[in-house]
């Protein structure tokens, strides 16, 4: 079963990957919510975030789904400028809401140096985008440890600038990877692997 006691507080944790991860995501709000009574502030920066999967998560709880969802809080950004702008500005949107977990979807797919392909190496990253994501990232870390949070951030992992500058502030990385029969999973250079369940469950007991 997903357990959010395995994420500390005041720690950044950054998961790699695609395909499962936003899942993955979705069940860290839902267990927020009723395991720490806590609010969940989301900041999107894939367009990821999808309410109709988290619906059917939460309906085998037996709980009223507005009560779930009406306490998370999300946010999109479209542009490097707007991310940056939206975590500078979370110190009191995390007083309102009484959030204790923040997430934040692909942060660095914002700040890819135009004309790149991300999946190869770009040596040479937009100068203003790697200080705008250079800023953002120290400044999450300035939250994260300031307000107690549990801080979750997603990113596909390549071998490109940004990534790798996300992953080497990170207090734990996550890589998950799924290909058609099993699940793999490299959590701090710990491996294991799992076969799929089916969908609609979940069982990621090492988190």
């Amino acid at each position: 079963e997903f357990n959010i006691t395995k994420f500390e507080p005041s720690c950044i944790t950054v998961i790699e990957g695609s395909s499962i991860v936003p899942h993955i995501l979705f069940r860290l709000c839902i267990d927020s919510i009723i395991s720490l009574n806590k609010d969940v502030l989301y900041i999107d920066g894939y367009n990821s975030f999808d309410p109709y999967i988290i619906q059917r998560m939460i309906k085998p709880l037996r709980i009223e789904q507005r009560k779930i969802l009406s306490r998370i809080h999300i946010a999109r950004a479209f542009t490097e400028y707007q991310m940056e702008t939206l975590i500078k500005g979370l110190n009191p949107i995390i007083k309102e809401w009484n959030a204790g977990v923040l997430i934040i979807s692909y942060l660095p797919n914002l700040f890819y140096s135009p004309n790149n392909n991300p999946n190869k190496y770009k040596p040479q990253p937009n100068a203003v985008s790697k200080k705008l994501l250079e800023s953002s990232i120290k400044h999450l870390r300035s939250i994260t440890t300031s307000s107690n949070m549990i801080t979750v951030i997603t990113s596909f992992g390549y071998s490109c600038f940004e990534d790798k500058l996300l992953a080497s502030k990170a207090d734990r990385v996550v890589h998950i990877k799924k290909t058609k029969n099993i699940i793999r999973i490299i959590d701090d250079g710990k491996v294991s692997e799992h076969v799929p369940v089916p969908s609609g469950q979940s069982r990621f007991s090492d988190f």
